[in-house]
């Protein structure tokens, strides 16, 4: 708990300390945010409107009202077409996580939990996502050798 709140105030005084850029998709929607952030974003809007996804609103840096541990107050995280967690309209592209990873981000549709919409900076996946999908994936094999 410590050493994931010590991470999280480096990711902040990192993410303040840069300044903000402005991200901008064909049909005219923007959004702040950091600017070490700025290139990994407009690759994925590049490669979603590529694959004819229309983008209609983007959400970026977030000063309040975000959720804990959220990188939204860092300018290091970018919801697209979200309504809520996990609704946008029109839907994500299938290959959504691919086209968030190869621009080097991370897809909230690749955590246990998902949140399709909403990408990040690589670096941060969720740890308390990741570790719950693991025990998961480890019980369900355990109980498959049972079953034999």
């Amino acid at each position: 708990m410590v050493r994931q709140f010590i991470f999280m105030a480096s990711i902040y005084a990192l993410a303040s300390s840069a300044h903000s850029a402005t991200i901008r998709s064909s049909s005219g929607a923007t959004a702040h945010v950091a600017d070490r952030a700025a290139g990994p974003f407009r690759c994925l809007i590049e490669k979603l409107e590529h694959v004819g996804y229309r983008i209609q609103f983007m959400g970026g840096y977030r000063r309040h009202g975000s959720r804990r541990h959220s990188l939204h107050p860092a300018g290091l995280a970018l919801d697209i077409n979200q309504y809520a967690r996990n609704v946008t309209r029109p839907r994500m592209p299938r290959n959504e996580v691919a086209i968030a990873n190869s621009c080097g981000l991370v897809a909230g549709a690749q955590w246990s939990s998902r949140d399709s919409g909403h990408f990040q900076l690589g670096g941060w996946p969720g740890k308390r996502f990741a570790k719950r999908n693991h025990r998961h994936h480890g019980m369900r094999r355990r109980f498959v050798r049972m079953q034999r």
